[in-house]
């Protein structure tokens, strides 16, 4: 009966082994690493920290790094500090928390990214935060709408077809009323601007550029190659001087930013899954007719120079059949692009396309 009993015992201490050594069999996924600068593109909506009180009395300043994941739907679900003073390194984590991406792709599925996030903290100019790559703003955006992207304003000037300048009230004139009104725009998947909101400016010059916003069109904003709605903010500039008694509206620089640790380059290069992200038009190409009758099909995979307003200046062949090659470079030609941003600054883009040919289509 003892021996019984031992070689149950035994039987289930191997059966329990053998399950623990299955589990320590299952794959891991671990998360994309992804730069700083490719997320920093597909950031769509961003929270200032405040300012921590303490460290602005205390003169505190400096820049706090996070090692940020984000699920699949854009979303950042932890955050790691990395470095950064300890009176500072709250305010940002907890400003992070709220930032939302475009899902970064791969192979045209979502994946869970890992990447690093700077929040400067500058006393320079004014008590109010500064985020590498964002606005310092004396106002609070309005809480994301859920699946609306919200865009930065120099892509959504890009895409304006149509503008209607506001006309500077005549008491504001007589009583010389000048500043600055911070608009929140809701465009529609048609371009028409379908919802305004004041976020600050004077009271007396809000109505006209309110008036003047809601006239204003713009191309179709596209995500994943479909248009859909979008937000952003609207900055309108009235000024009187000496030489313009009468007042003059004019749209304010975009982001205004604090200086950055390094300057900006001017062409960086990017994955092809993410400039594919990008795309605004595409142009399939023609399938050369001798290929097709010779039964030629595959993919060319082709160099691409993207510049500062989305349009391809440069292409060259690195790979493919030379029947198609030529048809897939002039039909890249005429791709059209969102202007890729770097710290708030359009940049020139390095990046590869794929273009593919199947008798099958």
């Amino acid at each position: 009966m003892k021996l019984i009993l031992k070689l149950l015992f035994l039987s289930t201490v191997m059966a329990s082994f053998g399950l623990a050594q299955s589990a320590r069999r299952i794959p891991v996924t671990l998360p994309t690493q992804v730069s700083q600068p490719e997320m920093q593109a597909l950031l769509i909506h961003k929270v200032d920290p405040v300012y921590p009180p303490l460290a602005h009395q205390a003169r505190v300043q400096g820049t706090v790094v996070l090692q940020i994941v984000i699920d699949k739907s854009g979303s950042v679900v932890n955050l790691q500090l990395v470095s950064g003073h300890p009176m500072l390194a709250p305010a940002a984590i907890e400003a992070v928390k709220q930032w939302k991406y475009q899902p970064y792709t791969v192979d045209g599925s979502p994946v869970e990214v890992q990447t690093q996030v700077q929040v400067n903290f500058s006393l320079s100019n004014q008590p109010i935060v500064g985020v590498i790559g964002s606005v310092a703003s004396g106002y609070a955006l309005p809480p994301p709408t859920p699946g609306v992207p919200r865009a930065p304003e120099v892509v959504l000037r890009t895409l304006r077809i149509e503008k209607v300048d506001p006309l500077y009230p005549p008491n504001a004139i007589r009583d010389r009323i000048q500043g600055t009104v911070v608009l929140d725009v809701r465009i529609a998947a048609s371009g028409s601007v379908e919802n305004v909101s004041l976020l600050s400016g004077h009271p007396v010059l809000a109505p006209a550029a309110i008036e003047a916003v809601k006239q204003w069109r713009y191309k179709p904003y596209m995500v994943n190659g479909e248009p859909g709605p979008v937000e952003s903010t609207v900055r309108l500039n009235f000024t009187i001087s000496e030489n313009d008694p009468q007042g003059s509206v004019n749209e304010s620089s975009p982001e205004p930013k604090f200086p950055s640790p390094a300057p900006v380059p001017q062409r960086v290069r990017v994955s092809a899954a993410v400039s594919q992200g990008f795309v605004l038009k595409k142009v399939p190409p023609k399938y050369p007719a001798q290929a097709r009758y010779d039964h030629i099909q595959g993919t060319v995979v082709l160099h691409a120079m993207i510049d500062k307003e989305g349009n391809v200046a440069n292409v060259e062949l690195i790979s493919g059949h030379p029947d198609l090659a030529k048809a897939a470079i002039e039909a890249v030609r005429q791709w059209k692009y969102r202007p890729y941003l770097l710290n708030g600054e359009p940049v020139e883009v390095d990046t590869q396309i794929q273009v593919n040919f199947s008798l099958a289509q």
